[in-house]
């Protein structure tokens, strides 16, 4: 077993206690006031439109991998939030430009279209905040591992919601089109009652779902910013700590990315959700502190002491 570098000279001979004992304290200083400040840094960002943008791509990247696995998943769903288009678009404009309420014809002019999952984040998070309700928010997943009952149900329900808005469709138009809909949706609602009641059995719904928000604790910041100060607060050249940061800061955002997507799968499944909390709060957070271990241990030994040609 080698030598760590916090106690070896450059040159390879062995440095004085003393010397040695300086460098480690160094690190140790070095590493602790960097993560404090990375940490404190972080939690005056939360309530930022950049952590909105970043805990967005966090939950895009964790529903395109869940999308691969199971049914399907929708970012930024209308279990969420269900306003209209154009009114989202001016009151976010209006916010934009420092206003409270959009004017009267900003709605009419905008457009109406269907928002894109950035616009509706968007437009819950800055309307959280300015109801000083933050704390807690972020984008949401609705990850579908089998379709069922339930989300039959849920799509009946919003099919016919939009046929509610559609302007374009007389009385007796909606009423011809939401017929057999809502005909269709009673006799699922009724048969959940049932179910829920114990009046026939669980397996009749089929469904495996799993709707969560993305947090700004699901970001893996905390584990990222220990890994950035380890490196940088070990005795090595800038390079070398380039080197290392550009390898395993992304490495560790695609571990994040698979944890999000392995704890979907997981909420999926455990109905009761016993399992989902075990593994989110206890197995996932000593697996990603090993990872980060593992990945600067490794960068120590094959970046690190690797001797330049």
């Amino acid at each position: 077993m080698s030598e760590s570098p916090l106690r070896e000279e450059a040159h390879g001979a062995e440095a004085p206690p003393e010397a040695s004992r300086r460098r480690v304290g160094g690190f140790v200083i070095v590493f602790v006031v960097t993560v404090l400040f990375l940490l404190t840094a972080y939690r005056y960002t939360v309530d930022t439109r950049v952590n909105d943008w970043y805990l967005f791509q966090v939950a895009r990247h964790t529903s395109w991998v869940l999308d691969k696995i199971g049914h399907s998943s929708e970012l930024e769903g209308r279990y969420l939030s269900n306003d209209d288009p154009a009114h989202v678009r001016a009151t976010l404009g209006a916010w934009k430009d420092g206003r409270e309420e959009p004017l009267a014809d900003e709605a009419a002019r905008a457009a109406g279209g269907p928002l894109t999952p950035w616009e509706k984040w968007s437009y819950r998070a800055i309307r959280a905040r300015r109801e000083g309700k933050g704390a807690g928010n972020g984008p949401g997943v609705s990850f579908i591992l089998r379709p069922g009952l339930s989300t039959e149900i849920a799509d009946l329900s919003l099919r016919l919601s939009d046929m509610d808005r559609d302007t374009g469709l007389s009385r007796e138009e909606r009423e011809k089109l939401q017929g057999p809909l809502l005909a269709r949706l009673n006799e699922l609602q009724q048969i959940q009652q049932q179910i829920r009641r114990g009046e026939r059995p669980q397996e009749e719904d089929t469904t495996r779902m799993f709707p969560f928000v993305v947090v700004s604790e699901c970001g893996a910041i905390e584990v990222m910013a220990i890994f950035l100060a380890a490196v940088l607060a070990f005795p090595a050249t800038w390079r070398k700590k380039a080197v290392g940061l550009a390898a395993g800061v992304p490495l560790m955002y695609s571990v994040n990315i698979f944890r999000l997507s392995f704890l979907g799968v997981v909420g999926a499944l455990d109905t009761e959700h016993k399992w989902f909390k075990f593994a989110h709060e206890y197995v996932w957070q000593a697996v990603y502190i090993v990872f980060v271990v593992a990945v600067w241990l490794a960068w120590v030994e094959y970046i690190v002491k690797r001797k330049n040609p």
